[in-house]
């Protein structure tokens, strides 16, 4: 009697999706359905994914590109130049005048720190390797160019550089992450 069962059971099965083809056509379509669907969410949700990192990592990377380039600027003998006759003019107490040798050294160098600071304050380049690079020499330059800037300001220049006293105080009181290193051989 129970293999009688079975059998009858697999006919009356047969039987069905026999009379009910379209049912089975309907189901299995309705499967790869709900599989494309999950399907697709999961790539567009991966492609999503994929395309913040890659973005991030080109931001990073025009940032770094970016310091790279002012960094070679300021760099440079006329940059270092400016920033020397900056040194030379704060210590002697007498800045050239516009037109003057030194005016347009002294300006250019500045101009470069100012270019620097604007990047730095939009996000262009990363403010921590900026300081982490020229923090001491922001320093060392603060008092020069402060002096300069009264300079220009008493002589009729109201033309500051936005950005550079900005930098030059975050320079002034920048904590340094920088490597302690040791010098050996000295005596």
């Amino acid at each position: 009697m129970g293999s009688s069962f079975a059998v009858s059971a697999v006919v009356i099965a047969e039987n069905f999706w026999t009379e009910n083809k379209d049912l089975l056509a309907l189901a299995v379509s309705l499967l790869a359905l709900v599989v494309a669907i999950v399907t697709t969410r999961q790539n567009v949700e991966t492609t999503k994914k994929i395309a913040k990192v890659a973005a991030s990592h080109a931001e990073s990377m025009a940032r770094l590109a970016t310091y790279q380039r002012i960094h070679e600027l300021l760099v440079e003998p006329a940059a270092a130049s400016g920033r020397r006759r900056l040194f030379q003019a704060a210590k002697s107490g007498t800045f050239p005048g516009i037109g003057d040798e030194g005016w347009d050294d002294i300006n250019y160098s500045l101009a470069l720190y100012d270019t620097l600071a604007g990047y730095v304050f939009r996000g262009q380049v990363d403010r921590d390797v900026a300081l982490d690079a020229w923090h001491h020499p922001l320093a060392n330059i603060a008092g020069p160019v402060r002096a300069f800037s009264a300079y220009r300001i008493e002589r009729g220049i109201n033309q500051p550089w936005p950005h550079l006293m900005q930098l030059i105080e975050a320079g002034e009181t920048y904590a340094c992450q920088c490597p302690n290193v040791e010098r050996t051989g000295q005596s």
